[in-house]
């Protein structure tokens, strides 16, 4: 029935008493009737909300995932009162937060936001999925607002609100959240799971594995915390245990497929390691529709190409120096610099600002503050406009407001490290905002990194890790557009190593620090080596990690091309220029 002949949504209402029948069946677990009865109302009325609802929740207990999702979004399109439109949008937000698509549930939290924007429960979903995509100050701003609302402290809202706050790394205030929200509802097992995290990251281990082990005592079943004890073993280098919890294999999911993987390559079991990553990332792009989507990003790629010219960006302002000089740490996902920022958060004046407040935000507000009626990059032609010429000076301010929220603005601190991955895209930006900024380059093989990141649950820009030939496709975006900004402006570049940097982390350090012109001593070789220094506050999750430094990842592709030699087959001509271009071999690569 075509959209135009649906009944008005008045009309619809006389089945309500059929619909409210089918509801009944699905309460009751009678599925089958349940789906006939609410597939026969459809038939007649395609926009019948009640049975809409009641065929979605069936789809959903079937996990039929993609006819469940768009369920969720034919009810999340039609009309009706604030209300209705609410409960739709935030159904369909929380179907998208527990498939982990939280980007793609952003759009329905706001909706049902705007909709009822006292409501606590939408305020709350909002912080969950402003969370879970990283934008950690305006998802603690949600759950906070949600408390308000609620007038009341809650278990569940509180423990989310910590684990926001452990993302940020505010151990301690996360650690106090979740007593306060286990004390009030014990039987959360994502919030003992956290406060397990948070142990973990204060250094309490053996704690972290109690409450593990005590929440798996009561939860047997549940595979969130089975994984959450399988990779305290695995940071502790207990391979074996890793396998032994983590089995049967026709049992497990993908997270858990690549902690096993991850123990294998521990264990030397190389081939099987390949393996487990390979059906991690087939479950994943078949039950949860992962897929790259390249397009965006090759877009993007060419839209900055294209403007940032040294032609162009020549004769745009710059801001002057300010209090503090930004490290950037550029290199692909798993390229090490989050072990270079360890090292240097060792040195005296250096601050850890890992991937906080990234350029992303900044190149969004360029169209706005500059009223601009082009979209980024082309809105930096306005700055050449009256008042406009103020405006780095303007950007550069909301960069080190960011920073210093995080504490990180402090009289002896000379230098802030600032590892966001998105900066390989806005070093055009970053070189208006802070021509004088080192920017520290962590080079790494690129099969290397195949291996890196296909073995880590970690997402990427546009699916890119959905298998080898997206993350080869990605890795190539990522170093053309590195290329390009090193051929059209004028950076203080340096490119490091990582197989040098894991070699003698004292040479290293000593060449970055000259490069950037700081005067304090390096750290003896076997303080840099052990990676045992106070740990900053705030604290990065990758810090969690942190381990002394070694050299078993530097050339690991080697062994698993000599178990596998047709592994790369399908990368290997993307990847080949870049291999050569960087003064690695191809030769080397395949021996």
């Amino acid at each position: 029935m075509a959209e135009q002949a649906w009944p008005l949504q008045d009309h619809t209402v006389l089945l309500d008493d059929q619909a409210a029948a089918a509801t009944k069946y699905f309460n009751e677990k009678k599925y089958a009737e349940a789906e006939a009865l609410a597939l026969k109302i459809l038939d007649l009325a395609p926009n019948q909300r009640m049975a809409l609802r009641v065929l979605y929740e069936v789809r959903k207990a079937q996990n039929q995932v993609p006819a469940a999702l768009a369920l969720a979004r034919r009810l999340a399109a039609l009309p009706g009162g604030a209300p209705q439109r609410a409960a739709a949008h935030a159904q369909l937000a929380h179907y998208l937060v527990g498939l982990g698509r939280h980007a793609e549930a952003l759009p329905a939290a706001a909706a049902a936001l705007k909709a009822t924007p006292r409501d606590a429960t939408a305020q709350h979903v909002m912080g969950v999925v402003l969370t879970e995509t990283g934008d950690f100050l305006a998802g603690e701003r949600h759950y906070r607002q949600a408390l308000a609302r609620l007038g009341r402290e809650d278990g569940l809202v509180l423990a989310n609100l910590a684990w926001n706050l452990k993302q940020q790394g505010r151990l301690a205030e996360a650690k106090t959240l979740y007593d306060q929200a286990l004390a009030l509802r014990g039987d959360n097992p994502r919030g003992i799971g956290g406060a397990a995290q948070v142990a973990f990251a204060r250094g309490e281990r053996a704690r972290a594995e109690a409450l593990l082990d005590d929440a798996l005592r009561r939860w047997p079943e549940d595979r969130p915390l089975r994984l959450l004890r399988a990779l305290a073993d695995l940071a502790q280098d207990r391979a074996q245990a890793v396998l032994d919890r983590l089995s049967p294999v026709e049992r497990l999911i993908a997270p858990e497929f690549l902690a096993r993987g991850q123990a294998q390559d521990r264990l030397g079991q190389l081939r099987e390691a390949v393996t487990s990553f390979a059906t991690a990332r087939r479950i994943q792009r078949e039950r949860a529709g992962l897929t790259y989507q390249p397009a965006p990003l090759t877009a993007r790629a060419a839209a900055y190409q294209s403007y940032f010219t040294a032609d162009r960006v020549q004769p745009l302002p710059r801001a002057a120096a300010g209090p503090f000089t930004p490290v950037f740490l550029l290199g692909f996902a798993r390229a090490g610099t989050g072990l270079l920022e360890q090292l240097l958060a060792q040195v005296p004046g250096f601050a850890v600002g890992d991937a906080a407040g990234s350029f992303e935000g900044l190149a969004d507000a360029v169209p706005r503050l500059a009223a601009s009626e082009h979209p980024y990059p082309e809105a930096l032609d306005d700055l050449l406009v009256g008042d406009n010429q103020q405006l780095p000076e303007q950007l550069r301010q909301m960069y080190e407001e960011q920073r210093a929220r995080l504490g990180l603005l402090r009289p002896y601190i000379r230098f802030i490290t600032d590892r966001a991955v998105g900066n390989a895209w806005h070093l055009g930006l970053i070189n208006l905002l802070y021509p004088e900024a080192p920017i520290i380059h962590v080079l790494r093989h690129p099969y290397d990194l195949m291996l890196a990141n296909i073995a880590q649950d970690r997402k990427l820009e546009g699916n890119a890790h959905a298998g080898l030939p997206a993350l080869a496709h990605y890795y190539g975006l990522h170093a053309e557009m590195i290329r390009h900004y090193r051929g059209q402006l004028t950076l203080r570049y340096l490119p490091v190593r990582y197989e040098d940097l894991v070699a003698d982390p004292a040479a290293v350090l000593a060449e970055i620090l000259a490069f950037i012109g700081g005067t304090a001593p390096v750290p003896a070789a076997e303080i840099l080596r052990a990676n045992a220094g106070p740990l900053p506050e705030p604290q990065p999750a990758h810090f969690i990690f942190r381990e002394p430094v070694h050299t078993r990842a530097a050339g690991r592709y080697r062994a698993y091309l000599a178990a596998m030699p047709q592994l790369f087959a399908e990368v290997q001509a993307e990847l080949a220029p870049w291999i050569e271009r960087l003064g690695y071999t191809v030769e080397e690569a395949r021996a």
